[in-house]
């Protein structure tokens, strides 16, 4: 329904709650700058819930807050900055191989300053003793979860990802003490992902995020996170330097559990390389 008329024409129509006219306020004041926030940032910078938030979104016509905020950028934003706000559309080719290597170094250079070394250690160890670990996420998360299957079986880590939404539910239904589950979600708030962590918390596993701030659901509900930045783009899910850093993470993952046992890991590469020789020139 809300198609056809414009994001401001949206909230001046609707009649508003007190709470929902102190988001309406908040938007109106930070006309570009609130949509880079999650819908947590968002809630305490208006000094609401997130609840009534979301609340607030459907009642003028959205949604959730993703759909509310990308509707807003359509009318805020130029159609250039809203795949990434650092072109323009006057750069030469040259410019904009430029911004996005430059952008993609700084990505990785954040991340690695925000990292905490001695929790990476830890989810290792627990990643090498686990009973079973299991990875879960969406689109471009759940390719970093299949790429991480594959680096991690290469060094003799068992490691599972399942791409049907119902599976991955009842995967982490049935996951125990003695097992982990890692979750990667850069906004923090796929709903999938956020049940399946619960689902995995409940069953008394080891829950890991990986995700794009300290202040959502996911990040909130994990034993362990780990905050991957990002360029600011209104679309920070499928910012290509967020996947980047995820799987520069993940490299190190492995990379730190292959070393706390590295006759075992290189017994496991030798093996692997073995078996899938026959496949190659």
């Amino acid at each position: 329904m809300h198609e056809n008329i414009s994001f401001n024409e949206r909230l001046t129509q609707v009649r508003l709650t007190q709470r929902e006219k102190k988001i309406a306020e908040y938007v109106k004041e930070n006309r570009e700058s609130f949509l880079n926030d999650t819908i947590t940032e968002f809630a305490e910078k208006a000094g609401v819930s997130d609840a009534t938030v979301v609340r607030f979104c459907r009642h003028v016509g959205y949604k959730g807050y993703q759909d509310f905020k990308m509707h807003a950028a359509r009318d805020l934003l130029p159609r250039e900055r809203q795949y990434n706000p650092v072109l323009e559309r006057e750069d030469s080719a040259a410019a904009i191989c430029n911004k996005i290597f430059n952008s993609e170094v700084s990505v990785l250079s954040r991340t690695l300053l925000g990292i905490s070394v001695d929790s990476l250690v830890e989810i290792a160890t627990r990643l090498r003793s686990a009973r079973k670990v299991v990875l879960f996420g969406t689109g471009g998360s759940l390719n970093v979860a299949k790429d991480a299957v594959h680096k991690f079986m290469k060094i003799g880590i068992m490691v599972y990802v399942y791409e049907d939404v119902d599976l991955q539910n009842m995967a982490s239904s049935l996951l125990g003490p003695e097992d982990m589950a890692i979750v990667i979600s850069h906004s923090g708030s796929n709903l999938n992902a956020l049940k399946c962590l619960e689902n995995a918390k409940e069953a008394g596993a080891f829950t890991v995020a990986l995700t794009g701030y300290s202040r959502n659901p996911i990040a909130k509900a994990a034993d362990r996170t780990v905050q991957i930045a990002s360029e600011q783009t209104m679309y920070h899910s499928e910012s290509v330097s967020t996947r980047i850093a995820q799987l520069a993470v993940i490299d190190s993952l492995v990379a730190l559990a292959a070393f706390q046992d590295y006759d075992a890991s290189y017994r496991a590469i030798e093996a692997t390389r073995a078996a899938t020789s026959d496949a190659k020139f």
